[in-house]
């Protein structure tokens, strides 16, 4: 599988419009309602630009476990692991769109034997297949995981004028704006919360899906 990200992964932080971004990851993990010692999962977790937040609200008790397909994008993540002294995370290579769910729920299990939530932050909406994705992440999901969904869309309304600055933030990881993945959780989660920032742009959904076997 070529990697995307192989050039473009040493630059990615700094290309990745992260101000922008940044209050949409914020505001999933604290949909996650985190404690100190749980473990989570970071679907697509990129360079690891979510894991200091995600530190903060684990602790250095807790588990993160880093889910993506780019080797590239993952060596930037492990430079950042040794830049802050983290212990506790994990990082798996893994195609959320092809591989086994089985299979990615036992490597990931076998760093996190429950996990208590899943997050996923402009991730789903670079995949060629985000219901696959979605897939993998239920299979990592027992009856208590909570899960957020962090993606973007075109501005809607008053702020529609913004639309093209909006296209210029998706473009560096490829996103697809049309995707609109966090139906997915919505459809999943009777219990979802909807918030959205930036006149739209940006939707934060959150909640605790079904099991695989009452859907």
């Amino acid at each position: 599988m070529t990697d995307r990200y192989h050039s473009f992964a040493p630059l990615y932080d700094a290309l990745a419009c992260e101000p922008v971004s940044r209050p949409g990851c914020l505001a999933g993990i604290a949909g996650l309602r985190l404690r100190p010692g749980q473990a989570v999962v970071d679907a697509g977790c990129g360079t690891g630009l979510n894991f200091a937040w995600l530190e903060a609200a684990v602790g250095p008790g807790g588990r993160i476990i880093g889910i993506d397909a780019s080797a590239a994008m993952l060596d930037q993540a492990r430079k950042r692991l040794r830049r802050g002294g983290w212990s506790n995370i994990d990082l798996v290579r893994a195609d959320l769109t092809a591989i086994a769910p089985d299979a990615l729920a036992g490597r990931v299990h076998g760093a996190a034997p429950v996990v208590d939530a899943v997050l996923a932050t402009y991730s789903l909406s670079v995949t060629r297949d985000p219901a696959a994705a979605w897939e993998r992440i239920m299979a990592l999901c027992g009856p208590r995981t909570r899960v957020a969904v962090v993606d973007m869309q075109v501005p809607t309304g008053a702020a529609a004028a913004l639309a093209p600055a909006a296209a210029l933030a998706c473009r560096p990881g490829g996103s697809d704006p049309s995707a609109h993945p966090w139906t997915l959780l919505e459809h999943d989660a009777p219990d979802t919360e909807a918030s959205s920032l930036r006149g739209g742009h940006i939707q934060i959904r959150a909640g605790t899906p079904r099991s695989a076997a009452s859907r």
